[in-house]
């Protein structure tokens, strides 16, 4: 038994329920920024000091999501476990924010979670694969994905319309890449945890989640957490499955096809149900 991968993947599931439940906590306050300049008043400072909790949370993910990508060598199984996370982001939603769940938000989220549930156990039993990669295609790919992200933002936020699902996959788009780039950063350095350090992937994968940080953001101001946050992860777990076949041309085979199918369905249910109605 590879107990490095079975420590990795705890530390990728102990990351995504940070992610999940600091993402949470932000919904939750963010809001205060809508009162600009008034929220470093006295009667602000509290909702601003939690979102700032749920901003430490969501970055303190930063370190066990790379140790989980050193110790496994997967980053589609390390992104793979954001969906576990949906369940503390489940329970928070519930009991502290008190938030609605109709019958298809229920439905869309367990599609996520289960799918990506089982895309990160297929994934654990395929084993290492060889990961090469030439720098310009990786540069290519990540303008290409990035400029098209952008483009979908801009006409979310101008049409106001599938506003949270828009934000919610251009943030899991750039968590997504900030995996893989962390990953590509281990690749260069040949495995080293610390020699990772000296090449330019890491400080671009943090680049691209602090993006994701302020997308989200965005995201929250007209979406519900359970809008937004479960389009995150299913972003976040394609995002590194369509980079390694690009990139490392890994080809998945067919079953994971059909679940990542299962998790595009989970999202369109949670943007099409009552939580389209519930977006403003």
């Amino acid at each position: 038994m590879d107990w490095n991968f079975i420590f990795g993947v705890l530390l990728g599931i102990l990351a995504a329920l940070m992610l999940n439940i600091g993402k949470g906590v932000q919904k939750q306050k963010v809001h205060v920024f809508l009162k600009g300049r008034a929220m470093f008043r006295k009667d602000n400072r509290a909702d601003l000091g939690f979102w700032c909790l749920g901003l430490a949370i969501t970055a303190g993910a930063a370190l066990p999501y790379s140790l989980g990508l050193w110790l496994t060598k997967s980053p589609s199984t390390i992104a793979a476990m954001t969906g576990v996370g949906l369940i503390g982001l489940l329970v928070y939603a519930l009991k502290v924010i008190g938030e609605k769940v109709g019958k298809r938000d229920g439905l869309g989220i367990g599609l996520v979670i289960v799918g990506t549930s089982l895309l990160g156990y297929l994934g654990a039993a395929e084993g290492d694969s060889v990961r090469e990669f030439v720098d310009r295609s990786l540069i290519i790919t990540v303008v290409v994905m990035t400029l098209v992200a952008a483009s979908a933002c801009l006409l979310a936020w101008f049409s106001k319309r599938v506003h949270g699902p828009t934000f919610g996959l251009t943030a899991g788009l750039c968590i997504g890449l900030a995996i893989f780039l962390a990953d590509v950063g281990l690749v260069r350095a040949g495995g080293s945890f610390s020699g990772q350090l000296s090449t330019p992937y890491p400080y671009v994968a943090i680049g691209f989640a602090a993006v994701a940080t302020v997308t989200t953001q965005f995201g929250f101001i007209r979406g519900r957490a359970l809008e937004v946050v479960p389009a995150v992860n299913a972003a976040t777990i394609l995002t590194p499955l369509v980079l390694e076949m690009a990139i490392y041309g890994a080809v998945p085979p067919t079953v994971n096809l059909v679940i990542i199918a299962v998790i595009l369905a989970g999202v369109f249910l949670l943007s099409t149900g009552t939580v389209s109605k519930a977006a403003s």
